[in-house]
């Protein structure tokens, strides 16, 4: 789905392979940024292209939410946020940003703004997990008013099979 949100700070619109450099540079080369992801840091620019190549082809698919996070201020792309799975119809929302953008409120601005989007379109309920010390992120989840529900271990395929505990929230639309 290809769909662009707006709010007070924020334009939410779909990547496309030119925001390869931008989103190499501003987060996913970052290990700090990618230290609670399922993914690993981006080596170089030419795996940011492959990732936004696959990212052209999913957005085919109309379940497919998928958006990235621009500043309206600076017009600058500084992060993504994206129904990263369904558990059976529910959708559950992942994100990530540039550490220079972290600390004032956008991801929660940006997430709202998923979530209202999600209602719109049909979505009953929504799920955002976040790992046990990832406070910041469990902050955001909480402030969205999602209720804590329980917590999962859950091994990370692409690092090395590492087994996380992640907190597990739900709301009702």
């Amino acid at each position: 789905m290809r769909a662009i949100l707006e709010t007070e700070r924020l334009l939410l619109r779909p990547m496309e392979l030119g925001d390869a450099e931008a989103m190499f540079r501003n987060w996913a080369s970052d290990p700090e940024v990618t230290k609670y992801l399922m993914w690993n840091p981006h080596p170089d620019i030419s795996m940011t292209e492959y990732v936004l190549g696959r990212f052209e082809e999913e957005y085919k698919d109309p379940k497919t939410v998928r958006f990235g996070i621009v500043e309206k201020k600076s017009g600058e792309l500084f992060g993504c946020i994206d129904v990263v799975r369904y558990v059976g119809d529910i959708p559950e929302i992942g994100y990530c940003s540039s550490r220079r953008f972290w600390g004032n409120g956008y991801m929660t601005e940006a997430a709202g703004k998923v979530i209202e989007y999600l209602k719109e379109i049909g979505h009953k309920k929504v799920i955002i997990s976040a790992q046990v010390e990832n406070i910041a992120s469990n902050r955001v989840i909480q402030k969205l008013g999602l209720v804590f529900k329980r917590q999962e271990e859950i091994t990370l395929a692409l690092k090395n099979n590492k087994v996380v505990t992640v907190n597990i929230y739900e709301k009702t639309l």
